[in-house]
């Protein structure tokens, strides 16, 4: 089964199946958490489903530019409220997916992203 497979029936299992769904999910996870690590981890879990196996992430999934403009905005609100002092965003733009021009507005894609499994 393929990774984009195996997001997609997480996606299912998670109750995201459709543009709302996916918001709203995506809403939840920056007010349940006080910190962008614990959001980074969640959004993650989100495309990763089986999280607490991987060992490494070579490069990052790449999700199309609505999507991505989506989460980064919400870490900005996020981090002006929580961490006033440190840039709006960053942690994103740093550690978050990258950018897939080619791929459809919300689409992810995880053609150039490698995982190790721990066994």
């Amino acid at each position: 089964m393929t990774l984009k497979t195996k997001c997609r029936k997480h996606w299912e299992s998670l109750g995201i199946n459709d543009l709302e769904k996916l918001k709203q999910y995506i809403t939840a996870i920056f007010e349940r958490h006080n910190h962008q690590e614990q959001i980074l981890i969640e959004l993650y879990k989100m495309v990763f489903p089986e999280w607490d196996r991987i060992a490494k992430i070579t490069l990052y999934p790449e999700a199309g530019i609505d999507l991505w403009k989506f989460i980064c905005r919400r870490f900005q609100e996020f981090d002006r409220r929580h961490h006033p002092d440190c840039l709006s965003g960053g942690v994103w733009i740093n550690k978050g997916y990258s950018i897939g021009y080619d791929l459809s507005p919300w689409e992810i894609s995880f053609q150039n992203c490698y995982l190790e499994y721990d066994f």
